[in-house]
């Protein structure tokens, strides 16, 4: 009897203590080095770069620059997540969208790089989960035919 109280505990132990693993989070993506590279001061305009880069996070069409970025966090249980990578490219562009500056900026510059966390609400109904289970209801496809073709 007591040494199965003692394996409930030390599974129930488990179980809580896995809960408090180290989680990472990343936001952003970066281009490659090779393709960073290739955009050079002077030279690469601004259609170039985008075909080149692809999509920046961010944009400003004002000010005329780019920011290609990518920050890692972690997190552990409960604790607030901290950041422990940032790797941010801001592209300057004159008024002929040339490229006049290439700034990297990481954890050592010790810039801070202030968030927004508002969101953008979505316009449309919030369903429960028994409405979107009757609304799915007759729509799985099992197969046989491609379903982006529906009748």
């Amino acid at each position: 009897m007591f040494k199965k109280l003692i394996s409930i505990a030390f599974l129930s132990a488990g179980i809580l203590l896995g809960g408090c693993g180290l989680e990472v989070y990343q936001s952003g993506d970066l281009p490659s080095e090779a393709r960073l590279n290739s955009i050079q001061v002077g030279k690469s305009t601004k259609e170039q770069t985008l075909r080149v880069l692809g999509a920046p996070v961010y944009e400003n069409e004002q000010q005329n620059f780019l920011v290609y970025g990518k920050i890692r966090k972690e997190s552990q249980a409960f604790m607030e997540p901290k950041e422990f990578e940032r790797d941010i490219y801001v592209l300057t562009f004159n008024n002929e969208n040339v490229l006049v500056d290439k700034e990297h900026l990481t954890m050592a510059e010790g810039n801070n790089v202030s968030y927004v966390s508002a969101t953008t609400p979505t316009k449309h109904k919030e369903l429960s989960v028994t409405e979107q289970l009757i609304k799915n209801f007759g729509r799985y496809d099992a197969g046989g035919r491609d379903s982006t073709q529906r009748r």
